[in-house]
């Protein structure tokens, strides 16, 4: 077995941004933030690190038609979107369409707690569902030491598992299909992802594989993956 191709994105070579409002690591360029080394992966082009202050207001405008995957890790926010309210919590996802051009206002409803949260972009042109319909919910606590399916939508171009693990534990993901592009990010702790140690925040792309093996090497650690896939 040699080792499958593969691209690690160390969480202290990201990009950047920051304000009194707002502290944002890019792992792919983004806005300010470009470096040759940090070229979209096939159509994921955005994975960001987000921090928002007390009772602050952010905005993010698409450059791009997108899904656009905003997952809680610390506290919840709210996302306007065409006048549309989206409150989302810790142990929810949610996804939206965006237009190229279109604006969200993303706020932090606690007054005093800065929240963190992972914004995840994959260019798409083609949108079947809803917002509303775009929600998932998940528990890590009763599913611990597995990767659990968040998000697997026939209508959906990709797979969002994520896990919460102790320490020594494995799994195994298998790709849909071996021409599918995979990637995975580290919330918290570490990893060895098919051979690569990889730390909190840490993200490594992957191609060319039928499986994708991993194992926890610290206690309370949280990995998210994400499978893409052409939808026709």
């Amino acid at each position: 077995m040699g080792i499958s191709p593969g691209k690690i994105y160390l969480a202290d070579q990201r990009g950047l941004t920051e304000t009194s409002i707002v502290r944002r690591y890019s792992t792919f360029n983004f806005d300010q933030y470009y470096s040759e080394h940090k070229e979209a992966f096939g159509d994921l082009f955005i994975c960001n690190d987000e921090y928002l202050a007390g009772g602050k207001m952010a905005f993010f405008l698409s450059k791009e038609d997108s899904y656009q995957i905003f997952m809680p890790i610390t506290g919840g926010i709210d996302i306007v979107q065409g006048g549309k309210e989206f409150a989302v919590e810790t142990g929810q996802i949610q996804v939206l369409n965006l237009g190229k051009g279109e604006v969200l206002e993303i706020s932090n409803p606690y007054p005093t707690d800065t929240i963190n949260y992972i914004q995840i972009g994959i260019r798409t042109d083609l949108f079947l569902l809803r917002a509303s319909e775009m929600l998932f919910n998940f528990d890590f606590e009763k599913s611990k030491n597995q990767l659990i399916d968040i998000i697997a939508h026939t209508k959906l171009p990709f797979k969002l598992t994520a896990g919460f693990f102790a320490g020594r534990e494995e799994a195994i993901y298998k790709m849909k299909n071996p021409q599918n592009k995979f990637y995975t990010f580290v919330i918290d702790g570490a990893f060895e992802v098919e051979g690569r140690l990889l730390h909190a925040r840490d993200g490594l792309a992957l191609w060319d594989l039928e499986q994708v093996e991993l194992e926890a090497l610290s206690n309370n650690a949280i990995i998210v993956t994400l499978e893409m896939f052409p939808l026709f």
